[in-house]
């Protein structure tokens, strides 16, 4: 257990954020207590220390952090596109009004060429300006990213999950390749900075999926030993490299139906609540 407590004081530390470590041999009255932790009430209870202006802590209760501590299963680290998020009718589809029949060749050279940047080397723009301009396309760069690379839909029942997850105590975040335009537009626009509680992109960590990098990395930042971990993600292979480096891994994507979902989460210990019966 101070093991666990040394990690969540190094993460405070590691972002400045202040905090006391207090020890007493008479910790007061124990309320409640499992494999995991210990609740008490201290023999003296002086003032909460106040919350920071706009944190919200997120609801718990006995019922939850039971739940929590009958899964081996800590975090659930969530895949974006595929899992969490949707191109509506497919980057194909997104593309042909600017290339037609053209448009297979250019994405599968496009993709090619956004490797390294996945992993955050080099600038992804610079490099789609270039070959939009070899294959004839006058309209500027900015505009044909933002009218394909920007065309995601959030898929609303999968963060209904991420919700309850949530409530029920687990630690919920996001690990997606991306290069930096695209996960920029997902921190800000969509707004995923705000509900995951570790973001993993790729071009942040310098690592992109299935490197098995990229898994050694989130676990270091989610400050979480791997096989508490469990990974979603709608790629065999990424799904393969997760489970070498000691993660739990499910290979899901949305078509699959989130009854499907639930089923694999509840396989590991973990229970959600289908739409229907909420």
């Amino acid at each position: 257990m101070q093991s666990r407590v040394d990690r969540l004081c190094a993460v405070l530390a590691a972002h400045d954020v202040p905090f006391d470590v207090v020890c007493s041999d008479g910790p007061g009255e124990v309320i409640y207590e499992d494999a995991y932790q210990i609740g008490a009430i201290p023999a003296e209870r002086g003032e909460p220390t106040p919350l920071p202006e706009g944190l919200v802590l997120a609801p718990t209760s006995a019922g939850s952090k039971r739940r929590v501590a009958a899964s081996p299963i800590r975090h659930v680290l969530f895949d974006a596109d595929g899992v969490l998020q949707d191109i509506p009718g497919g980057w194909y589809a997104a593309m042909e009004p600017y290339l037609e029949e053209r448009t297979r060749e250019f994405m599968h050279r496009t993709w090619k060429d956004e490797l390294p940047m996945l992993a955050g080397e080099g600038d992804y723009m610079p490099l789609l300006a270039a070959t939009l301009a070899e294959y004839g396309v006058e309209t500027p760069v900015d505009v044909v990213y933002q009218d394909v690379w920007h065309r995601i839909d959030r898929i609303e029942e999968s963060f209904a999950i991420i919700e309850q997850l949530r409530r029920h105590g687990y630690g919920v975040h996001l690990g997606t390749n991306q290069e930096k335009y695209r996960g920029g537009h997902m921190r800000t626009t969509l707004g995923y900075d705000d509900i995951f509680d570790v973001s993993c992109y790729s071009h942040d960590l310098g690592a992109a999926k299935p490197d098995p990098a990229f898994f050694t990395e989130a676990a270091r930042r989610i400050a979480a030993d791997p096989s508490t971990i469990l990974f979603i993600d709608d790629n065999p292979d990424n799904v393969e490299s997760a489970r070498t480096v000691g993660f739990p891994a499910e290979l899901w994507d949305f078509t699959q139906g989130h009854d499907t979902l639930i089923t694999l989460l509840a396989n590991h210990g973990i229970e959600v609540t289908p739409a229907y019966q909420r």
